[in-house]
């Protein structure tokens, strides 16, 4: 009778010996998760602060450059050859930083891709999403067949190509720039006159005649169509799983770093300097509703069976 009892001992504390190391392992655990978590943050801080280090390097790398590039050529003869060289050589590194910018700023937001169902399936969507200036974002079209934004308009390019080129034209008609008024000034001078000047008839020719910023969703072909951001960029028509949805800075930002409140942008993946904005503000959580929305509405069979669009289809483009 008395060996029962023993062996019932022997298992009472065996099961409490196994109960207190089950217990040490999920202490252990709890600590590498939250090891875990904050060595993920110090990695995300220290990305961020890489990414705006080369966003600030290159912004100053041009005019450093420029300065350089003036200093060590003060002394040339103004003429045409000279002229022309100098204002190559400026504007050679201004497309480099500008180049490297672009990527550090494409590097800087988290990239959410329109294929990732699982990641985004518990996603809620809003009732609507807000603008850049906050208010209710308005469609151009959202029915059952497609979805458009026009993040773009006539009279914006018009305002700035007048912008850009009026005081061109002013100092044009009123004589100062000639040839002979250029000539008479040192190669500093001369130099540091055209290249502003250079620079505001291409960012005005820029400015109106950039690729029109349509964007089609066309839930028959299960496809996205996206314009070039640049010139020399064609418009591209993918498979909408190939799409990624991402962040910019949003200038009219109620706070100055502006988190929170960036705006959404599309982009093909494989073509980083061709990212589109679509005017929509919220930061990442606006981007994850709205990649979680264009999932389902290329996906659902009805668009009825998502509750969201019929609330969605009356806030078009009058």
């Amino acid at each position: 009778m008395k060996i029962p009892q023993k062996i019932k001992r022997t298992k009472t504390g065996t099961t409490m010996k196994f109960g207190n190391n089950k217990n040490r392992q999920h202490r252990k655990n709890i600590i590498g998760d939250t090891e875990c978590q904050e060595t993920e943050m110090r990695k995300g801080k220290w990305h961020k602060r890489k990414c705006w280090t080369i966003i600030l390097g290159s912004a100053f790398l041009w005019p450093l450059t420029t300065f350089f590039i003036v200093f060590f050529n003060q002394h040339r003869d103004v003429t045409f050859t000279n002229l022309a060289l100098g204002l190559l050589a400026i504007n050679i590194v201004f497309c480099l930083c500008y180049y490297i910018g672009l990527r550090a700023i494409w590097n800087l937001y988290p990239k959410i891709s329109l294929n990732n169902k699982e990641t985004l399936k518990n996603v809620t969507l809003p009732y609507h999403w807000k603008d850049l200036l906050g208010d209710r974002f308005k469609f151009d079209r959202i029915d059952n067949k497609q979805i458009v934004i026009n993040n773009d308009g006539i009279a914006v390019r018009v305002f700035f190509l007048l912008i850009f080129l009026v005081p061109f034209l002013a100092l044009l008609y009123w004589g100062v720039i000639t040839p002979s008024e250029i000539t008479s000034e040192s190669y500093v001078n001369a130099l540091l006159f055209l290249e502003p000047l250079f620079f505001i008839i291409v960012i005005g020719l820029k400015a109106f005649l950039q690729p029109w910023r349509r964007i089609v969703f066309d839930r028959d072909s299960k496809t996205i169509t996206i314009p070039g951001r640049f010139m020399f960029q064609k418009k591209e028509t993918l498979p909408y799983e190939q799409v990624v949805i991402t962040l910019f800075s949003n200038h009219h930002a109620k706070t100055f770093n502006g988190k929170g409140e960036e705006e959404i942008v599309i982009a093909n993946p494989q073509r980083t300097l061709g990212r589109i904005p679509l005017g929509i503000a919220g930061g990442i959580n606006a981007a994850r509703q709205f990649a979680r929305f264009i999932q389902l509405y290329m996906e659902e069979e009805e668009v009825q069976s998502i509750p969201e669009f019929e609330e969605y289809s009356h806030i078009i483009e009058s």
